[in-house]
C-alpha cells in the first residue's frame, strides 16, 4: 500500500519535494494557504515589467501529477498520533477544523517577514514575497509618477512622491532596486520626461556593507555601480519608524518618500513557534539532524517527521534561507525516500547572483567575477528556475519585448 505523504507548505521546498516523489509509492497531499509557488527571484522583474506575472507562479495542482491539495493552514501536529491538525483558509464554510493522518510528514512552511518589531511597517511599507506583492508595487509605481504630474504640485512634493525607498541592501533589496532604476530610466523617462529628474532611489540598511553574504570586492564592486547610476546607499541607517508618506531613521530623521519598500529579514511562522520540536536559538528554526529529521525536545528524532526549507535547518550547519538551499534539500529527501536513505544530506555552494541594473551585476561563489557576464549569468538563472517550458519560453518573448519596445509599464 502507499504511504500518505504530506506536506505542509507550497513554497520551492514543498513544490520542488511533492514533484520529485515516486507516485508509485506514496500518496501526496499539499496543506498550503497558497495555491501556487511564487518563484521570487522573479518577482522584482515582475513588478517592474519586465515579466508577465504569470511567468513567476505556478500552480500546485498539476494536470501531469496526481498530487491532492488541500488550501489550508496546519495548526497543530500529534506526532505521535501522527496526525495534522487543519484550519481551511475559508471562512463561509460550515467546517472549520479537520485533521488528517499521515505516514511521512514534511514541514516546509517557510517564514513571514519579519519587521524587527519597528513600528509602522506593516501599516506603511510593502513586502515583495509573492506575485500579489509584486502587483500592488507595479501598481504603487505609477501610481506615484501620475501623482507626481498633477498640476499645481510644488517640486518638493514631487520629490517626495518620486523618492523610493528600498529596506534591506541583501540580494532581494539590491534587485529591487536595479529593476527599479532600469525601468524609471527606460520607459519611464520617456513617458514622464518632466519628472525624469526628480526622481530618487534609496537603499537603507544597517548593516555597515551591501551584499553582505558577498567577497569585499565584489561589495565595493556593487557601491560604485550604485554611485555611478546614481542610487543612493545609506548603510549603517537604523530606522526608527515607518511612517504614511516617510521613514524616520535615528541618523537622517523623517525621511518623505511616495513608496518603501521592506525587503529584509524573515521570522518563523505561527506554526513553528507552537511546535513541540527543537529549535535553532536565533530566530527560531526547525533543527534536523543530516537526514532532515526533526528532533523531539528531548533531542530524539521524530518517526517520520523532516523539515526543510526556509523553516528549518540542519544542526551545526547554519545554512541560508535561499530557494537554493530548500531545492537541494527536497531533491535530496525525495531521493531518499524514493530509494531508501544510505547518505546523508551535505548542501552544495552554488553561486550567488545578484543584478545591479543596466547589463550589470555581481557573482560569488566558484568563480568570483562582475560586469556584462555576471548579468547575462544572472538571466540564465532566470531562464533555468522556470520548470515549464511554457514559461520558459515567455521569459525570452520577454527579453525580446524589452529589448524592442520597453518594459510594460501598465499595472495588472
Amino acid at each position: 500500500m502507499k504511504q500518505n505523504v504530506i506536506i505542509v507548505g507550497s513554497g520551492w521546498a514543498g513544490s520542488t519535494l511533492s514533484t520529485s516523489l515516486d507516485e508509485s509509492k506514496y500518496s501526496i497531499t499539499i496543506i498550503s494557504p497558497e495555491t501556487t509557488t511564487p518563484y521570487t527571484p522573479l518577482l522584482a522583474s515582475a513588478a517592474c515589467g519586465l515579466y508577465d506575472f504569470n511567468i513567476v507562479e505556478t500552480p500546485i495542482r498539476h494536470t501531469s501529477k496526481n498530487i491532492k491539495f488541500i488550501k489550508a493552514r496546519v495548526e497543530g501536529i500529534d506526532f505521535k498520533g501522527k496526525t495534522v491538525k487543519c484550519v481551511p483558509t475559508f471562512t463561509d464554510l460550515a467546517i472549520q477544523t479537520f485533521s488528517l493522518d499521515y505516514d511521512i510528514l514534511a514541514l516546509a512552511p517557510g517564514c513571514t517577514n519579519n519587521t524587527f518589531g519597528t513600528p509602522g511597517v506593516a501599516e506603511n511599507a510593502h513586502f515583495i514575497r509573492n506575485v500579489k506583492d509584486a502587483q500592488v508595487i507595479a501598481g504603487l509605481v505609477q501610481d506615484a509618477f501620475e501623482k507626481a504630474s498633477i498640476p499645481g504640485l510644488t517640486e518638493s512634493q514631487q520629490r517626495s512622491l518620486l523618492h523610493f525607498v528600498i529596506v534591506g541592501a541583501g540580494p532581494t533589496g539590491v534587485e529591487v532596486s536595479s529593476e527599479l532604476h532600469d525601468l524609471f530610466h527606460g520607459g519611464y523617462a520617456r513617458l514622464y520626461p518632466h519628472l525624469k529628474e526628480k526622481v530618487c532611489i534609496s537603499v537603507h540598511d544597517v548593516a555597515d556593507k551591501v551584499l553582505s553574504g558577498f567577497d569585499c570586492e565584489l561589495q565595493e564592486y556593487a557601491m560604485k555601480s550604485f554611485n555611478k547610476r546614481g542610487v543612493e546607499v545609506l548603510t549603517g541607517s537604523h530606522i526608527e519608524r515607518i511612517e504614511k508618506g516617510a521613514l524616520v531613521t535615528k541618523e537622517k530623521g523623517r525621511i518623505e518618500a511616495g513608496l518603501i519598500i521592506w525587503a529584509t529579514g524573515n521570522k518563523s511562522t505561527p506554526l513553528v513557534d507552537c511546535l513541540p520540536v527543537k529549535k535553532t536559538p536565533r530566530n527560531p528554526r526547525v533543527l534536523t539532524d543530516d537526514f532532515l529529521r526533526v528532533y523531539s525536545e528531548s533531542s530524539e528524532s521524530l518517526d517520520g517527521v523532516y523539515a526543510l526549507g526556509d523553516a528549518a535547518d540542519v544542526e551545526n550547519a547554519r545554512l541560508p534561507t535561499t530557494a537554493e538551499v530548500a531545492c537541494q534539500k527536497a531533491n535530496y529527501l525525495a531521493e531518499m525516500l524514493n530509494r531508501g536513505f544510505s547518505r546523508k544530506f551535505e548542501y552544495k555552494q552554488a553561486a550567488i547572483v545578484a543584478y545591479l541594473g543596466q547589463n550589470d551585476g555581481v557573482i560569488s561563489g566558484k568563480s568570483d567575477y562582475s560586469g556584462a557576464q555576471a548579468w547575462l549569468a544572472w538571466r540564465s538563472k532566470n531562464f533555468l528556475w522556470t520548470r515549464t517550458w511554457r514559461q520558459k519560453v515567455l521569459i525570452v518573448v520577454g527579453w525580446f519585448l524589452d529589448l524592442v519596445t520597453g518594459r510594460a509599464i501598465a499595472p495588472r
